[in-house]
């Protein structure tokens, strides 16, 4: 008899995991909802991932994978490899579009710390994503984009900035997209590097949070003390 044919790929079932754990978090996502959110049993999804731990792993893994193919996806159709570094800002609509879904985020990487083998995927992924910007960089300047610089440690400043900033985000900038509050910061680090600064384009900035209403006991006007004669 042969097997049963496989009613959804590896690929759909690590991507509909992905989006779950943005919305759930590692604690709380369950191998039920995965299996539900590809129309398979969770049985099934038992039998192909074994765990949820492998299962968790797996989308770590993919997510290296895919992080490289997009890279190489906007550099075979942009102009500009500057304009690819700056287009890393758009990837954040998909991993914060609210705090909560950023802190379901960080508690996976979270499992880094604490497990070799999250740590070895974290590793990988931060290798793959500096190598990628490296790239991108030295290309942004063979295409005098940028002045002459060193690469690597400008792509280590790009990693820790985007980071940073969404931190950032999450704590008082949540008036804006957390894309436009990225872009912003991220082009305040890399303007200081293009070759032609008046030939940049116009910085994106991030809109000043709205003003606070006054506490109506600031508002009052003081009492004055009576005079006394």
């Amino acid at each position: 008899m042969s097997p049963r044919p496989k009613t959804a790929s590896d690929a759909a079932i690590l991507e509909a995991a992905a989006r779950l754990l943005a919305r759930y978090g590692p604690a709380r996502l369950r191998l039920e909802d995965v299996a539900r959110e590809v129309g398979l049993s969770p049985a099934t999804l038992l039998l192909r991932f074994k765990t949820k731990r492998k299962l968790l792993l797996a989308v770590a893994e993919h997510g290296i994978t895919g992080m490289a193919e997009s890279f190489q996806a906007r550099r075979r159709t942009s102009q500009s490899a500057l304009h690819v570094v700056t287009d890393v800002s758009d990837c954040v609509r998909e991993i914060a579009a609210e705090p909560q879904q950023l802190a379901n985020l960080l508690a996976f990487l979270q499992l880094s710390l604490e497990d070799p083998e999250f740590r070895a995927c974290a590793e990988r992924h931060d290798a793959t994503l500096e190598r990628e910007l490296a790239a991108l960089i030295d290309e942004a300047q063979a295409r005098s984009e940028l002045i002459a610089c060193a690469s690597t440690p400008l792509a280590r400043a790009v990693i820790a900035m985007l980071r940073g900033s969404l931190l950032t985000w999450s704590a008082i900038g949540q008036h804006v997209a957390p894309e436009q509050w990225v872009k912003a910061d991220l082009h305040t680090l890399l303007d200081p590097y293009r070759l032609d600064a008046s030939a940049a384009t116009p910085r994106p900035r991030a809109p000043h949070p709205p003003p606070r209403s006054q506490p109506a006991a600031s508002r009052r006007r003081p009492r004055r003390h009576p005079v006394t004669s």
